[in-house]
């Protein structure tokens, strides 16, 4: 790697603002003080500001699959039918978790690149009317789509009384989300993608109707119970040691975004989206996803180029960091990112990289 300034294209972590990187760097606190605690209750006000919603929001130190874990061993208990409308990697991880824990749940899987089709989903509900919760992803950085969270939302409300669980690890603060006005029961999110933070926080904001299935769901819990987590919110706390310094970051992060407006963030990130296409579409390199989120831009390769070897010689080389294929796409397309603290000077230096060596290939 070489000794210039890295720079970070991958979907997650994405690059940390200055400010970001100093609040981590000051003295930690101890997580039982009063000057910790209104850290805590600013952290958790604005996330709600960020998710749009007035309902309650929890926080955990883990990954966002941990966050993904806790909303099925909340919500579900043994004998329940879940659906998972699965568009990518992410969507089979909820599978899975939910096989973990011994149900097995609906699935409906879309081809890689496609979002979630509003027909299957009601003719699965038409023959599963017993479903108790039902779970999409909003964008899925394997494939680089994004889903129609209100036409998918009202869709289940139509043949259904099912919780709604969304997975916006990757798409919150970047892709815009309504949680209140979509009626979605329960949001999810990570710390490391568009809240431009370090990995490690995960956040779950859970509407009233949630609450009540919550209450009375019967798998093994005890780090992610919700309830434990929702009793220590008065006390402006989370239940067990929180990540304090992650915390102190992810405070100073929810700032900037409230200074900069979550309208105008999901504007940015449009906008880089949309010159990164243009750059794509000049250079010749058609997009992956039939239905493109703006978190990311996937990107099919020309015939002869071997997307891992370009991504790994791109970082070795110049410092820079962009996302290969996952699974049966590996080598096959390139991940762009353009979510959180990517700047358009990070995406020009990114483009030059791989122009260099594509025009080898041409050559």
């Amino acid at each position: 790697m070489s000794a210039n300034k890295a720079i970070m294209l991958t979907p997650g972590p994405t690059p940390l603002p200055p400010s970001v990187s100093h609040a981590m760097a000051r003295p930690i606190l101890h997580h039982r003080t009063r000057e910790f605690g209104e850290l805590f209750d600013f952290t958790i006000k604005e996330m709600q500001y960020v998710f749009r919603t007035k309902n309650s929001v929890l926080m955990m130190t883990a990954s966002g699959t941990g966050a993904m874990e806790s909303a099925v061993i909340n919500l579900l208990s043994p004998g329940d039918k879940a659906l998972v409308h699965s568009t990518g990697a992410f969507g089979d991880r909820f599978v899975k978790i939910i096989e973990t824990y011994g149900l097995k749940p609906v699935v409906i899987k879309e081809e890689w690149g496609h979002a979630a089709d509003v027909k299957k989903l009601a003719k699965a509900l038409e023959e599963n009317k017993d479903v108790k919760v039902v779970f999409f992803q909003h964008t899925d950085t394997s494939t680089g789509i994004v889903n129609d969270l209100k036409k998918l939302a009202d869709e289940v409300r139509k043949h259904s009384a099912a919780i709604i669980v969304v997975d916006s690890i990757s798409g919150l603060a970047a892709e815009s989300l309504e949680m209140d006005s979509w009626n979605l029961d329960v949001v999810l999110t990570g710390s490391q993608k568009g809240l431009m933070n370090a990995p490690g926080l995960a956040f779950a904001a859970v509407s009233e109707k949630a609450w009540k299935v919550v209450d009375q769901a019967k798998l093994p819990r005890f780090y992610f119970d919700w309830r434990t987590m929702r009793k220590s919110l008065k006390d402006k706390e989370t239940p067990y040691t929180p990540g304090v310094t992650l915390v102190m970051g992810q405070a100073e992060a929810l700032r900037l975004i409230r200074q900069e407006g979550i309208e105008n963030v999901w504007k940015r990130t449009d906008e880089l989206a949309q010159y990164t296409r243009a750059w794509a579409k000049e250079q010749g390199l058609p997009p992956f996803a039939k239905d493109p989120a703006n978190i990311l831009t996937a990107l099919k390769l020309p015939e002869g180029v071997d997307g891992q070897a370009l991504i790994e010689e791109i970082l070795k080389e110049e410092s820079i960091s962009i996302a290969g294929g996952q699974l049966h796409l590996k080598g096959k397309i390139i991940r762009i990112a353009h979510m959180g603290f990517i700047s358009k000077s990070d995406l020009d230096a990114g483009f030059a990289a791989i122009e260099k060596r594509l025009a080898r290939v041409k050559a």
